[in-house]
């Protein structure tokens, strides 16, 4: 359904997008520059496994861990005095806030913190460790949004809206100057997409400096506002579904954004959970990098082997940010492993001797797996009086460790077990969409 806009500010209005220009992003990078040094490019280990020359942009790096800082100082620095003086007001999910509050206290301008009962409780006491205000209201971005505005208009600060703010999209394509100065033959840029102000900045740069290099966007398929919204030619709201990907995980796209990456984006692709917790897990084991499950979407996309054109080009991906949960990142991890076949669950029907239980555990002892985890039933086991339900979770080597363990429980256990089938019935693919007007 059609987005519900009568509320939204001057700056974002869905009758009059806002363009950003090359020029701006030339201007927001001279104006960032003496707070925020270049980030570093880095040479991807799996270079050779995909056939690619991948880079990364490490957004990571950044002081409050991600991307977002470009576009809130850009933004902050741009208001006029007597705006900074009063202060400005923010909803967000946290990390366009850490920029937002930690650049604001550099340049002394009072900043308030709208989130939702969602967000993490470390990501609140960060943005109130560095001076701001923080107000817990909704039940979502939206909701925190709605109340922000009324706030702005109650107390007469600047509201800005952090994903479709003018002047923030224009810090965001600074990315874009660099990585090319970075990376001369520039191929390829693959990079997350929610609202699309990241897209919008980027793609700006690089169409402008070299409309041959490809700008792909990623997002999980759990959630595709931003293709649904290109299909359709305007700016859609879907309904909200949880995301590993929480950062871009958004029901809506921003008018700005979306009117700017429109006609410049190359390709949009859609990338499942379990692959997108296979990227988390690759980046940390084979790159030694914490990045969040928006920032690793566009390894997804090389993992799942939906870029093949990109073969021997010069890629890179930005890696948007690492402000990743500690608990999430332990379940995006597991959730990788599973989906890698690295982590196998069943359950088997024993005699309940301890004899049996040495013979199980022997079993997968001798053939080389680590039972990590265990639980008996001996209760709802129907019609099995003297038997015991052992549900196990079993650490392999990989997938096919896994098909072995299948093959070895199976034979010694007939008609008595019972395996997880996701990791045998996979095609291990994803979803790629071209749309029509890009």
């Amino acid at each position: 359904m059609s987005r519900r806009y009568e509320d939204f500010d001057e700056f974002c209005d869905p009758d009059n997008p806002k363009i950003i220009k090359y020029e701006d992003v030339v201007d927001a990078l001279k104006r960032i520059r003496k707070y925020i040094p270049q980030t570093p490019i880095i040479a991807s280990h799996y270079q050779k496994e995909c056939g690619i020359n991948l880079f990364y942009k490490l957004e990571t790096v950044m002081r409050t861990g991600s991307f977002k800082e470009r576009g809130a100082l850009n933004a902050l620095d741009l208001l006029p005095r007597d705006r900074q003086k009063m202060g400005v007001v923010v909803a967000s999910l946290g990390n366009q806030a850490m920029g937002i509050c930690y650049y604001g206290k550099k340049l002394g301008i009072p900043v308030t913190v709208v989130m939702p009962t969602s967000v993490p409780v470390i990501k609140l006491q960060m943005c109130s460790d560095m001076g701001a205000k923080v107000v817990v209201q909704g039940h979502n971005l939206v909701d925190s949004q709605k109340y922000a505005r009324a706030l702005a208009k109650e107390k007469g600060l600047t509201h800005i809206n952090a994903r479709d703010y003018p002047d923030v999209m224009a810090g965001y394509g600074t990315v874009a100057i660099e990585i090319m100065e970075q990376v001369p033959a520039l191929d390829a840029v693959l990079l997350p997409i929610g609202t699309g102000g990241l897209a919008a900045g980027v793609a700006t740069v690089i169409k402008h400096v070299n409309p041959n290099c490809l700008v792909y966007g990623v997002q999980s398929e759990r959630l595709p506002t931003f293709y649904k919204s290109l299909e359709a030619g305007e700016p859609l709201t879907l309904p909200y579904e949880p995301s590993i990907a929480e950062g871009i995980a958004m029901p809506y796209v921003g008018v700005n954004a979306f009117r700017n990456a429109q006609n410049l984006l190359d390709k949009l692709i859609l990338v499942s959970e379990d692959w997108i917790a296979r990227s988390i897990l690759h980046l940390i084991e084979k790159e030694r990098l914490v990045v969040e499950g928006a920032g690793a979407c566009p390894l997804a996309a090389v993992l799942c082997s939906q870029v093949p054109e990109l073969k021997s080009k010069n890629v890179v991906i930005i890696l948007s940010g690492g402000n990743i949960d500690a608990v999430l990142l332990g379940r995006c991890l597991d959730r990788g492993l599973a989906a890698e076949g690295r982590l196998i669950k069943f359950k088997v029907l024993v005699k309940d001797l301890g004899t049996e239980y040495e013979r199980f555990t022997k079993l997968l002892a001798d053939n080389g797996y680590n039972l990590v985890r265990q639980f008996q039933d001996r209760i709802w086991v129907e019609n099995e009086i003297y038997r015991v339900e052992m549900k196990a979770v079993c650490e392999t080597r990989g997938l096919d460790h896994a098909l072995e363990l299948k093959r070895i429980i199976e034979k010694t256990y007939p008609n008595e077990c019972a395996f997880e089938t996701e990791p045998f019935d996979s095609d291990n693919t994803c979803s790629c969409y071209i749309p029509t007007k890009c």
